[in-house]
């Protein structure tokens, strides 16, 4: 295969990860997130914690997706960045959007962006850190706009 082809067919194994966890989500499979991640990967969001491996990670999410009557996260668009220094290392960033109703009736909407480090890990693309930041978050009547941050690397 040409450089070309190694670079096309990373980026597209990194664009099913993000799927996949995409789907996970969706589907409030908390084993199947955990699993897109390396061994002692990391989520980050402050506001939630910072879970690390994928023990934490399965219970932060059971926590975070239990509860709900319906839940779906939607990719928006994104970007990937291989690493030209390194063949099993890349960057991205991903707008998602959520959309859901938790069990007590209160409608949820939350609009981000997840700032993402890859790794090829035996073979596979994982996450080895997502950090998500809301741009958008509406909890029922209430409603919170951030900033983009400015604290995340240029791809």
């Amino acid at each position: 295969m040409t450089d070309l082809h190694h670079a096309v067919s990373d980026e597209l194994a990194i664009r099913d990860l993000v799927n996949r966890y995409s789907d996970a989500a969706s589907r409030r499979d908390p084993a199947a997130i955990a699993e897109t991640f390396i061994a002692d990967g990391e989520w980050v969001y402050p506001a939630l914690g910072q879970p690390r491996g994928h023990d934490e990670l399965r219970a932060l999410f059971g926590r975070l997706l239990e509860g709900w009557n319906a839940f779906i996260q939607s990719l928006l668009s994104g970007r990937v960045a291989l690493d030209a220094s390194d063949a099993d290392r890349a960057r991205g960033r991903w707008y998602i959007s959520e959309l859901g109703q938790q069990s007590d009736g209160t409608d949820f909407h939350a609009t981000g962006v997840y700032h993402d480090e890859y790794v090829r890990d035996a073979g596979v693309w994982r996450f080895a850190r997502r950090r998500f930041d809301p741009l958008l978050l509406r909890v029922g009547d209430a409603t919170t706009v951030s900033p983009f941050p400015t604290d995340v690397p240029e791809l």
